[in-house]
């Protein structure tokens, strides 16, 4: 047997199904605490959370016609706060991974070209010029062109950890010739 509530809530998505407006701000009231609790969970960021909600709310009124359920209400709205929380986690990590990225190879760039000789930049461009045309063409994008893993994947038509891989192999002979020639420099 249904409780009160259960009715009450039933009846509530019905009317807004209906598109009744004060049904709709009434699920809100309702449910708005439980469904930021659930996402605070989910992202451990009450701001996040609070903007996932209201995204997760814009959602439910859009498809609130195709439950087909009433009942079902509860778990389908959690539902759709829990996937778009979980959607920016992901989100979340791809871009501090991608800051990571960025940070340390700017980091070995600004390394690299820290007042940089003439005979240092001819050796940088030598030897960029001796790198397998996969490499040669990430590393230019990467740092000419400063554009970012995943926009580098598009434009090349290969998976992001490849051209990470490109990149860090790039990277790590441009730094033996460039540590090869001060060494050079230094002999001499």
């Amino acid at each position: 047997m249904k409780t009160s509530d259960q009715i009450i809530e039933e009846w509530l998505v019905i009317n807004c199904q209906a598109g009744d407006r004060k049904a709709f701000e009434l699920l809100v009231k309702r449910w708005n605490p439980k469904m930021l609790a659930r996402v605070y969970y989910t992202t451990k960021d009450a701001s996040a959370s609070k903007d996932i909600v209201q995204d997760a709310w814009i959602t439910i009124i859009k498809k609130i016609k195709t439950l087909k359920d009433p009942a079902a209400f509860q778990g389908w709205s959690l539902r759709i706060a829990t996937h778009m929380a979980i959607d920016w986690i992901r989100s979340n990590q791809v871009n501090r991974k991608r800051e990571d990225i960025r940070k340390t190879a700017q980091a070995e760039f600004a390394e690299l070209s820290h007042r940089p000789d003439e005979g240092t930049l001819d050796a940088l461009k030598r030897a960029i010029d001796e790198l397998p045309e996969e490499q040669k063409a990430v590393i230019q994008l990467f740092y000419q062109e400063n554009l970012s893993i995943i926009t580098i994947s598009g434009l090349l038509g290969i998976p992001a950890g490849t051209t990470k891989s490109r990149l860090f192999r790039g990277r790590e002979f441009l730094k033996g010739m460039l540590e090869n020639k001060m060494y050079q420099d230094e002999k001499e």
